[in-house]
């Protein structure tokens, strides 16, 4: 039977609420208290057993790359394709292999679940993406495996991550709505709100509302793919007949406003603009091309196999977190007729 909060709160001498946002990477804890039940819950069980010293000195040089799985409808984008390619580059480059698990929200309940690390078929793990849960990571992270996050970051326990401007880059693409095409009652398309990629680009178009005096629109989703996207943008129409453009959390739920546009018989950008965010390999072919921000995936792939694999041969405890540019790139679904240099897809 898996250790119960009840008795990690009972070793640790405080109480289960403590123990809770401990385990889920909550305000409120102090420091030395988060570290001692994090040491219990994996003293007791509560996480997968991971031996750091038979780690060091049995490797498998295998780096673990975790995604959340993904409705099966749902086109791959290359976000998580052009990280994988530039983890795989980096790991050969160092001796190492990758290997890749998709978790489900039952293996998110219990990490116990997932035998890549139960099994110790791996030296660290990749954990990509803002869909994994917060309770699920921490509990991996107290089982003493190195973790560096892709396009995800704890607010309180200290894990090693890859991000990009998340904020900077919707800063400008709102902006660039704005100031060329004089745009001003803008929508914002979300996805969760406890994702950290979608309150930091929520974040970008505020700040840019914000030089202009406009109040935020923001209409929020479970998850961010076409499906929600299209949904929204019907939500949109309906509570603000009067909007001139949408800012879509990602590519994929821009194509599903443009989609549900079209549906209505509403042209874009003629009468409603459309941008997204990733610029993923099929944005530059849709129709109208998508205006977005370009996200050097690839080389966030480089830079978290690179720290991983430092983090086990060095055992090195000082934090890393690190935040890569992103780009605009203009295409006509806001309205531009852009040179064709920027018509042409991105190899990351």
């Amino acid at each position: 039977m898996r250790p119960s909060l009840e008795a990690i709160a009972k070793k640790a001498g405080v109480s289960t609420a403590t123990v809770s946002r401990a385990l889920n990477d909550r305000a409120g804890v102090n420091p030395e208290t988060r570290e001692k039940i994090l040491r219990i819950a994996r003293e007791i069980g509560y996480a997968p057993s991971m031996n750091a010293k038979g780690l060091a000195t049995s490797r498998t040089y295998t780096l673990g790359v975790v995604l959340s799985d993904r409705p099966p409808q749902e086109p791959i984008t290359s976000f998580p394709d052009e990280t994988l390619q530039g983890a795989d580059q980096e790991a050969r480059e160092r001796g190492y292999h990758i290997i890749t698990t998709f978790v489900d929200k039952a293996v998110m309940q219990d990490a116990l679940r997932m035998t890549l690390v139960s099994e110790q078929r791996t030296d660290g793990l990749i954990m990509v993406g803002p869909a994994l849960k917060t309770s699920f990571i921490v509990q991996l992270a107290s089982s003493d495996i190195p973790i560096v996050l892709v396009d995800n970051q704890l607010s309180e326990t200290p894990i090693d991550s890859v991000l990009c401007d998340n904020v900077g880059g919707t800063y400008a693409i709102t902006r660039h709505l704005i100031q060329t095409h004089g745009l001003r009652r803008l929508v914002f398309i979300s996805g969760p709100s406890d994702w950290l990629s979608s309150r930091e680009r929520r974040q970008g178009y505020a700040n840019a509302l914000a030089e202009i005096e406009q109040t935020p629109r923001v209409i929020f989703e479970e998850d961010t793919t076409m499906y929600q996207g299209h949904g929204a943008m019907l939500e949109a129409l309906e509570r603000f007949p009067d909007l001139e453009g949408i800012v879509a959390v990602n590519d994929a739920t821009a194509i599903g406003a443009i989609r549900a546009c079209k549906e209505r018989g509403i042209r874009v950008p003629e009468e409603i603009a459309v941008v997204g965010f990733d610029n993923v390999g099929w944005a530059p072919l849709h129709d109208p091309p998508l205006t977005t921000v370009r996200v050097f995936w690839h080389e966030a792939g480089i830079q978290a196999a690179r720290r991983l694999i430092d983090r086990i041969e060095r055992r090195t405890a000082a934090g890393f977190h690190l935040r890569l540019s992103t780009e605009l790139i203009v295409r006509r679904s806001c309205g531009c007729i852009p040179e064709e240099p920027h018509q042409r897809p991105s190899n990351g």
